[in-house]
């Protein structure tokens, strides 16, 4: 399991919208609001990173780095 920060949780449905946007590319997720932390089973590669990193700063949310 590899944890991934992200900004702007804030509620449920934030939490649906971060693991929408992550099934979104074949990643099953688990948003954390109160850690503040986005779960997946695997690392994710660098192309995955940056299309998830662009699609959810559409929604006001930032990913960051591993944790």
């Amino acid at each position: 399991m590899v944890n991934y920060e992200v900004e702007g949780m804030t509620c449920g449905h934030c939490k649906k919208t971060v693991e929408k946007v992550f099934a979104e590319i074949g990643k099953e997720a688990t948003a954390n609001i109160d850690e503040k932390l986005v779960t997946v089973n695997e690392s994710l590669s660098d192309t995955e990173l940056n299309q998830l990193r662009e699609r959810l700063s559409e929604d006001g949310y930032t990913l960051g780095n591993t944790k």
